[in-house]
């Protein structure tokens, strides 16, 4: 049996939309004699209504790195220090800039109104008040603008925390320092090899350590990946994989 990482947006879905039948129905297919993982800057609330309900059994990584789910409960989860979440909302408030707040299952958004919201609760019903998420715990602060990045940036430099940004729509986010998805996904398979698929900068070091890396884009957007292929090939590609694992 071997394990199969997937990305989602970019990678597996286009534009946000749910990740099409036809793909889903080659994960599932590839599920059944082997171990599926996802890992998404997304958190786990909102991987879970991109793909269809036979793959919900499948391991995820949430918060670029910040949770695992895994047989239908949360295994893993690391919060930012309240004291800081306070500081960087406060200075996002006086940018005006949109943002916004998850916990391990809830959300929180900023006052300034931004479309991703309504997109966000399109997908879930999880929406509480920040006060209410704050005292929950915040697994991510995820900005929704650029604008006046350089500012917040120099406000959390000195803190331990990392940064991820979204290649694909500018947006960008704060999680616990060393949250990245390759850190979790050794938290729950060890040294085992993996093949992996993903587009973005937050996958580089899951796709830099994995022993087949498909990365969905072009060479010189990440030169170490091992094939390069648009999103419509990946089921062609799967059978291959798994045609060259059985010869």
């Amino acid at each position: 049996m071997g394990i199969y990482v997937f990305d989602i947006d970019g990678t597996i879905s286009k534009g946000g939309l749910k990740v099409e039948a036809e793909l889903c129905q080659s994960l599932a297919r590839l599920q059944q004699q082997h171990q599926l993982i996802f890992a998404s800057a997304r958190p786990v609330r909102d991987m879970l209504p991109m793909l269809s309900d036979e793959l919900h059994t499948a391991t995820f990584i949430g918060c670029n790195g910040g949770m695992a789910y895994q047989a239908g409960e949360i295994k893993t989860s690391h919060t930012l220090n309240p004291a800081f979440v306070k500081q960087v909302l406060q200075h996002l408030t006086a940018l005006d800039i949109p943002y916004v707040l998850d916990g391990e299952w809830s959300f929180s958004f900023s006052s300034r109104t931004h479309p991703f919201h309504e997109y966000i609760r399109s997908l879930s019903s999880e929406e509480i008040s920040e006060q209410a998420l704050m005292e929950e715990g915040v697994t991510k602060i995820l900005m929704l603008s650029d604008a006046h990045k350089a500012s917040v940036l120099a406000l959390v430099e000195a803190e331990n925390v990392s940064v991820h940004t979204h290649r694909s729509d500018g947006f960008y986010d704060i999680t616990p320092q060393g949250n990245n998805k390759h850190r979790a996904l050794s938290e729950l398979i060890g040294s085992e090899k993996y093949t992996a698929f993903g587009n973005d900068q937050n996958d580089f070091i899951m796709l830099s350590h994995a022993e087949v890396a498909v990365f969905i884009g072009e060479e010189k957007d990440f030169p170490h990946a091992t094939h390069y292929i648009e999103m419509e090939a990946i089921p062609e590609l799967l059978m291959q994989l798994e045609s060259n694992a059985t010869a």
